[in-house]
């Protein structure tokens, strides 16, 4: 069953052009890897720091694949250092759809 994946981040002010950079060099990666159906990074029009992730993985499976490989890589160590806080994720069975 497919999943979504929302995370919902706020980046750091000092931060803010270089994070758009980052995500356009490394989503072309995840929109081939095994499983994703597809990624969409939203900018919330009222804050502009606040971001969110919208991800559609063919299983919960997939996802944790490729999470897997983004922290051996150091990719996440990298988002991590634009953030400001943690950020809040939320799985979703699409039930219809």
């Amino acid at each position: 069953m497919s999943i979504m994946l929302i995370v919902d981040a706020k980046i750091k002010e000092d931060k803010l052009s270089e994070y758009a950079d980052f995500f356009a060099e490394i989503l072309p990666d995840t929109r081939n890897f095994e499983g994703n159906e597809g990624i969409s990074l939203c900018v919330d029009e009222e804050d502009p720091s606040r971001i969110f992730l919208v991800e559609k993985w063919a299983a919960k499976e997939n996802y944790e694949k490729y999470h897997h490989w983004r922290e051996e890589r150091g990719d996440l160590e990298k988002i991590r250092s634009f953030l400001d806080g943690r950020p809040n994720r939320v799985f979703l069975d699409i039930v219809n759809g």
